[in-house]
């Protein structure tokens, strides 16, 4: 009884720290200011800066626990640079998916216990170590999945700014001119372009190494070629015209396959529901006719 009781008692602190996790109380108008940089704000004397919350404090020790043993690794830390994220929330959600796999066992032997049924404490160690092992990496798939989109979204920016490049200087612009042209745009991968090509223009050196630099800090491998064939083509305006019409025809046939390629994927996944109805009703058909038969037999 007092196993249950501590169980519960535990399943219930688990859920409330992942509900507060979830969804963190508004903030005071106090508490807003608190977190604006000393520096921004002037100080006013006397002020006490309101102290951090319960689950706040305890989310940065175990993120800062995590930390210290090596997590994460250092492509996660690339991908949350990548997408302007920092380290401590990020671990500090992991542990919040580990701590859930390890409440909700608890809580299911709880709810069985009181029902009347008792099952053996090592299976409940058991689902509880291997639900918060899984839930523990479930951040990490979604921070890849969320990097997988960024870089396709980046990739189609890209193809865009090759596209507008080539209409540039088939204006009669300059390589120059026609770059900062093209660069203007929205988006993050439009202000990385512009941002690498006016470092290349204050420095007075070739756009190119930058946009190279740029593409393996983005991990788009387009762009990296891109900078590379445009190396080669010179200084010659016709040379760099051709190669990034190339590129951006290239670029275009590429997005047309993948886009074609992932429509076919969701019209068969459309076909399923659809074949296993069909097959569904075939069955239904065949137990009718079976259960005639034994019937009349």
């Amino acid at each position: 009884m007092l196993l249950l009781v501590i169980a519960a008692a535990a399943g219930g602190v688990g859920l409330w720290l992942l509900l507060v996790g979830l969804v963190p109380p508004r903030l005071s108008l106090a508490e807003q200011m608190a977190r604006v940089p000393t520096s921004a704000v002037p100080s006013r004397v006397g002020a006490d800066a309101p102290e951090a919350s319960f689950t706040s404090r305890l989310g940065g020790r175990v993120a800062a626990v995590l930390s210290r043993s090596g997590l994460p690794g250092a492509g996660t830390r690339a991908n949350l640079v990548l997408l302007d994220r920092e380290v401590l929330p990020f671990l500090t959600q992991k542990a919040g998916c580990a701590a859930l796999g390890v409440m909700l066992p608890m809580a299911s032997f709880t709810a069985l216990s009181i029902v009347g049924v008792e099952l053996p404490m090592t299976v409940l160690l058991l689902a509880a170590g291997v639900l918060a092992g899984v839930l523990f990496f479930v951040p990490d798939l979604a921070l890849g999945s969320e990097v997988e989109e960024f870089r396709a979204a980046g990739r189609m920016a890209v193809r865009t700014f090759l596209d507008q490049a080539a209409t540039t200087l088939a204006g009669g612009a300059g390589i120059e001119q026609a770059l900062i042209a093209a660069a203007d745009g929205h988006g993050p991968v439009f202000r990385a372009i512009h941002d690498a090509i006016t470092d290349a223009r204050a420095a007075r050196e070739p756009a190119w190494p930058h946009l190279d630099e740029l593409g393996k800090r983005l991990g788009i491998r387009e762009l990296s070629e891109l900078a590379a064939a445009c190396t080669l083509a010179g200084a010659e305006g016709a040379k760099v015209k051709s190669s990034i019409t190339a590129k951006a025809r290239s670029m275009r046939e590429k997005e047309f396959a993948a886009q074609t390629e992932a429509v076919e994927a969701a019209s068969e996944r459309l076909a399923m529901p659809g074949g296993l109805l069909g097959m569904s009703f075939v069955c239904f058909l065949t137990y009718a006719a079976l259960a005639a038969a034994s019937k009349q037999i």
